[in-house]
């Protein structure tokens, strides 16, 4: 049978994939958000983004939000879900409107808070649609990179194994290399939450304390604490959702939140932060109309995770939700580390 990939969403995620998805030669059909309309009017004209230099193939088509009855939907054997947190219950409607019986491959990362309760993405989709064939992508893949073709390791969640190995199968090639797991509990919070964690570490020059001199040069030791401690309060959170430990250490813990350090709008806003600029100015001035994921998961969930794993074992996260929820300075309190 012949693949031909739906893709939800045509942000800088969802275009790596696409990527993938044209090397692979695989149909594919993109389907633009509403907020999307002169990047989907340029991609139906020329097939070009200047930024990544990427030209797509004949394979690749683009639509705009409302051209769904354009794209023949029995043909579709694989969609994927590529909006930030805030464009998922336009997702979720393309998915009813369309009702396609294939994986789902969600590459959107994050929580959804809905009555007092913490929802994984991934089953908050379930709520309200009838296709439960979801996997989870974790781990480190800064969309460029893909672009880019550098060899990339990732993870698919599912607990049904043999959706994740359908979807490994399509998109795998020399130099994306997902591997699979039924962990989706722990694949799919250590996504979401390595992002408040990259926020902390890449504070790391502004916590080097007053006694250091040359703080530009000299914050590596102060970078590697505060790794350990994330990662270690990383764990905690997963093993309270029913993860497992294993996840936490390997691609979709660590893994993504080593690679998200080095760069993402998470660490930019903690490089920010560290060096003594309050939250609210820093979203009106440095990084206006930029989308941290990490933040707002501090802003909607970040007191119920504290309530949920006790707040002595995530001070790092303690004093995030400090900083951004209370506006005030990041200051962290190392004495309260979990040794």
């Amino acid at each position: 049978m012949k693949k031909h990939a739906l893709v939800i969403g045509s942000g800088v995620a969802s275009t790596a994939y696409v990527s993938v998805l044209d090397f692979n030669k695989i149909k594919t059909s993109v389907i633009g958000s509403p907020y999307e309309l002169k990047e989907i009017q340029n991609l139906k004209k020329n097939k070009k983004i200047k930024l990544f230099n990427l030209k797509f193939s004949n394979n690749i088509k683009f639509f705009f939000h409302n051209e769904t009855q354009l794209i023949n939907k029995k043909t579709i054997n694989l969609i994927i879900i590529g909006t930030n947190t805030k464009g998922i219950d336009w997702a979720i409607n393309i998915l009813k409107k369309l009702q396609i019986d294939c994986p789902i491959l969600l590459i959107t990362k994050g929580i959804v808070k809905k009555k007092n309760k913490l929802l994984a993405i991934s089953k908050y989709i379930k709520t309200k649609c009838s296709n439960d064939r979801i996997v989870m992508a974790a781990g480190p893949c800064l969309a460029k990179e893909l672009i880019n073709r550098s060899h990339t390791r990732t993870l698919f969640a599912s607990t049904k194994i043999s959706n994740a190995k359908y979807i490994k199968n399509i998109l795998e090639n020399e130099y994306y290399h997902p591997d699979v797991t039924q962990d989706i509990n722990g694949a799919e919070i250590c996504a979401a939450i390595k992002n408040i964690y990259a926020t902390i570490i890449g504070s790391s020059f502004g916590q080097v304390g007053n006694l250091s001199k040359k703080k530009e040069d000299n914050y590596f030791n102060t970078s590697s604490g505060l790794f350990e401690q994330s990662l270690k309060e990383m764990k905690y959170i997963t093993q309270k959702f029913k993860g497992k430990i294993d996840t936490a250490q390997g691609l979709a813990g660590a893994g993504d939140l080593y690679v998200s350090v080095l760069g993402g709008r998470n660490a930019k806003l903690g490089f920010y932060l560290g060096k003594g600029y309050l939250y609210k100015s820093i979203i009106k001035k440095q990084m206006r109309n930029v989308t941290v994921e990490g933040a707002e998961l501090i802003k909607s969930s970040g007191t119920k995770i504290l309530s949920i794993v006790g707040q002595k074992k995530l001070p790092l996260l303690k004093c995030l939700l400090k900083a951004i929820k209370g506006n005030r300075m990041l200051k962290i309190d190392w004495k309260q580390f979990t040794f």
